[in-house]
């Protein structure tokens, strides 16, 4: 049996309150067979098992894998040569960009999440605009990605039957094609026109990709059903996916209020908040999980926490898109469950999630003593215990504990410590603003080392950074061409249509400065 004993300075097995944490000074996890046997000491430990092979030292410190709850592309749009923009104009840059294999694409942001110390995934993922939503051969080529990689990966196919790129104060898609002149509106509207397909089409290709990948066929494989957003799908859409969820098991994942125009198109479409008209179908439960959630109300607060709706949380995406910053403070004070998430657009325009945490650690601290920020302990929970149950691993990643799976990220206390560090700051404080993923060398799934002295294991990152390269050091493709040429004429008529609907008194949850 496959069997080894990861051994750390400090083990720090789970987080119990927004003070406290189980840390094991000395300690040691014993796995076999990717199910962890015990935790302990490590002294201890070493003698009862003198067959185990050791991994780590004294100079690390062993945690759970940080789990990645909301992560869509490998290559940024920023590589790919859509500038930072709001999210409403940057959904239509990114229409120009090169097209890449999704296997290829996803491979590498795995490389990224590993090398940090990443482990588990939630897969959000759709074809560009101007192609089918969804088809067993991308299902294939995005797990086999995590598959290759040895991740953990909960499948999240995108799907979307309308205003996929607009939805605002004036209205959705269709209102903003009939404004472009005859010429446009068909170029337009035939490019968006593949990405939706009838529900009739669509539920059965999702049936077959949970019968394949769904119901814990694979030990490191979920699925998650993730409508795109409330105003992206229609109401039968929203309920089909409802019922599905149900029907399989699966968590649903579903972008929300990430922009004011988000929450302004609300209003418009149903007089009341996105959030609002979930609750109206039905849809919320503790199996949903809304991203972002930027631009949520105090009502929408207490549904989400009668309801037991969960939040993932995409702080550095939300500021480079210019989304704003989610109430944090308030969110937590309402009980509400927190994930994090990279996003396309994180701070270094990678999948760091230490950086992802701190920023969170930090965005939060408004002045004044009335609001507590998150806590360290808290922020470590978002990406360890919340996002394990929000990608539906929850009842086996997470924390280091008998019977849980043996994902764990090793860390060089070299750079925490050195040269000096107070013994009496608590260890999980030290992990949160000192850690980064730059002092990851060891990371395991399931009892498998996939990252050894900071390279992957399973495959040559150098040849797939070649390949890669190779596939887009090219020429645009004719159709490529034809999108981007698309995107250029499109956007003066699309920047138009948002200009003027912000509104000019609304009040925010926090207050960062004042003029008087």
């Amino acid at each position: 049996m496959a069997m080894s004993l990861v051994r750390g300075k400090y083990v720090v097995c789970k987080v119990n309150d927004p003070w406290s944490a189980d840390v094991i000074a000395d300690g040691a996890v014993l796995q076999r067979d990717g199910q962890i046997q015990e935790v302990g000491d490590y002294g201890e430990l070493s003698r009862r098992h003198p067959e185990a092979p050791v991994i780590g030292s004294p100079n690390h410190i062993v945690m759970p894998g940080l789990v990645n709850d909301h992560f869509h592309t490998g290559l940024t749009p920023f590589q790919m040569g859509a500038p930072d923009l709001p999210l409403e104009m940057w959904s239509l840059s990114r229409v120009g960009t090169r097209l890449i294999d999704p296997y290829l694409d996803q491979l590498y942001g795995a490389v990224q999440m590993i090398e940090t110390g990443t482990t588990t995934v939630q897969a959000i993922h759709s074809p560009p605009r101007g192609f089918g939503p969804l088809s067993m051969d991308i299902a294939d080529k995005v797990v086999g990605a995590y598959q290759t990689s040895g991740m953990r990966v909960s499948y999240a196919p995108s799907i979307a039957d309308q205003n996929s790129m607009v939805a605002g104060a004036d209205g959705g898609e269709e209102d903003f094609a009939s404004r472009l002149p005859d010429h446009l509106a068909r170029r337009y509207r035939s490019l968006m026109a593949p990405s939706y397909m009838p529900v009739e089409e669509v539920m059965p290709i999702l049936e077959e990709i949970c019968r394949k990948y769904g119901n814990n066929q694979h030990e490191r494989v979920q699925v998650t059903m993730a409508p795109s957003n409330v105003h992206r799908c229609t109401d039968e859409l929203l309920v089909a996916l409802k019922e599905l969820a149900g029907r399989y098991s699966t968590g649903i994942h579903v972008h929300l209020q990430e922009t004011v125009y988000q929450k302004l198109y609300g209003y418009k479409a149903w007089n009341k908040t996105p959030l609002q008209h979930l609750h109206e179908l039905g849809f919320l439960g503790p199996e949903v999980t809304c991203g972002h959630s930027v631009w949520i109300t105090d009502e929408d607060l207490e549904i989400m926490s009668a309801t037991g709706t969960n939040i993932c949380h995409n702080a550095s995406s939300n500021l480079r898109l210019k989304s704003g910053i989610a109430p944090m403070g308030r969110i937590l004070a309402a009980g509400v469950k927190v994930a994090i998430g990279s996003d396309e657009a994180g701070l270094n325009d990678d999948k760091d999630l230490f950086q992802e945490m701190r920023l969170v650690l930090k965005i939060h601290r408004v002045p004044g003593i009335e609001l507590d920020p998150p806590t360290a302990f808290q922020v470590l929970q978002m990406a360890t215990v919340n996002g394990a149950y929000a990608s539906w691993f929850g009842d086996r990643i997470g924390t280091l504990e008998p019977g849980k799976r043996a994902d764990m990220a090793l860390l060089d206390l070299r750079n925490i410590e050195r040269p000096y560090l107070d013994p009496e700051v608590p260890v999980v404080d030290a992990l949160v603003h000192r850690g980064r993923g730059i002092d990851v060398d060891t990371v395991l799934v399931d009892g498998e080392v996939v990252l050894r002295d900071g390279q992957p294991t399973r495959f040559d990152k150098e040849a797939l950074f070649e390949e890669i390269r190779g596939a887009l050091d090219r020429s645009l493709s004719p159709q490529e061409e034809d999108r981007r040429e698309v995107a250029r004429l499109v956007e003066p008529h699309l920047r138009q249509f948002y200009r003027g609907t912000l509104p000019k008194d609304s009040q925010p949850f926090t207050v960062y400065n004042s003029r008087s």
